[in-house]
C-alpha cells in the first residue's frame, strides 16, 4: 500500500476511536466540512496554502463557528494535474448538542459566506463548500466488513515504506496536511495515536463512527495525482 494511502487509512482508524470516545461521554453531532479554493498553479501552491490555512483559522474564530463547534479535525487534500493543483481542507466538526435547533444552526450558504469572508473575497466562483451531516443511514455490516479489511491490510503493512509510482515527489509539512484542535485534541491525547489492529478494541456498535469511518476513507493527506483514488 502506498504510503500516504496507508496514512488517510491509520487516519481514518484513530478518528473512528475518537468519535466513539467523544460520543460515549457527551452528545454531540458531527459535521463534515469541504473548503476549497480555485485551481492554483504549482509554482504558487505555497503561497496559496498560507493564504487557506490562515483563512481556515479565521474561520474557526468567527461567532457564528465558536458558539456552535468544540473543536475539528482537519486535513488538506491537494489533487495536481500536471502543473495545476486544487486544494481542499477535509474538516471533521463535532458540534454542539443543539446544533439544529434555532438560532445555532449554520446553513450551507452561510458556511459558504463564511469561507468567502475567511479568504477575503466576494466571489463565491473562486471558492468550493460542501457541508455533510454524519449520520447512522449507512450500511453498518458493510462499513464493518472494511474496518476489518482496511485493518488488515494495515497490520499486514506494518514497518514497511512503499512510496507509489504514482504518488507526487512534492511533500508538505506534516503540520500543514493534519490538525486536531479542542476536543479533538484532548481525546487525541488521551487515546494516544498508537495503532490498533484488533477489531475488538473498536467500538464497531457506534454507528455515527462507522459512518464518519466509511467517509474519510477518500480523504487523502498531501498532494495526489487526479486519477489516484483509494486503493480497493
Amino acid at each position: 500500500m502506498p504510503e500516504s494511502w496507508k496514512k488517510s487509512l491509520q487516519s481514518a482508524f484513530l478518528n473512528h476511536r475518537i468519535i466513539s470516545a467523544i460520543n460515549q461521554d457527551m452528545q454531540v453531532n458531527w459535521l463534515m466540512l469541504d473548503l476549497g479554493i480555485a485551481e492554483v498553479a504549482l509554482n504558487q501552491l505555497n503561497e496559496e496554502l498560507d493564504r487557506m490555512l490562515i483563512a481556515f483559522n479565521r474561520l474557526c474564530k468567527y461567532k457564528q463557528v465558536t458558539q456552535v463547534s468544540l473543536g475539528c479535525f482537519r486535513m488538506l487534500d491537494i489533487i495536481r494535474n500536471k502543473e495545476r493543483c486544487q486544494p481542499k481542507l477535509h474538516v471533521l466538526l463535532p458540534t454542539i448538542k443543539s446544533y439544529f435547533q434555532g438560532r445555532y444552526y449554520i446553513k450551507a450558504e452561510s458556511w459558504l459566506s463564511l469561507w468567502c469572508r475567511a479568504l477575503d473575497t466576494e466571489s463565491v466562483e473562486h471558492v468550493t463548500v460542501n457541508v455533510k451531516v454524519v449520520n447512522t443511514k449507512g450500511d453498518q455490516q458493510a462499513i464493518v466488513r472494511k474496518m476489518d479489511e482496511g485493518l488488515s491490510r494495515v497490520a499486514a503493512n506494518r514497518g514497511q515504506r512503499r512510496i507509489g509510482s504514482n504518488e507526487p515527489s512534492i511533500q508538505l509539512p506534516s503540520r500543514r496536511l493534519i490538525g486536531y484542535s479542542r476536543v479533538m485534541k484532548e481525546y487525541l491525547e488521551k487515546l494516544r495515536p498508537d495503532p490498533i489492529y484488533d477489531l475488538n478494541e473498536y467500538r464497531t456498535e457506534d454507528s455515527v463512527a462507522n459512518a464518519a469511518f466509511e467517509m474519510m476513507l477518500d480523504w487523502y493527506p498531501g498532494i495526489r495525482l487526479n486519477y489516484d483514488h483509494h486503493p480497493e
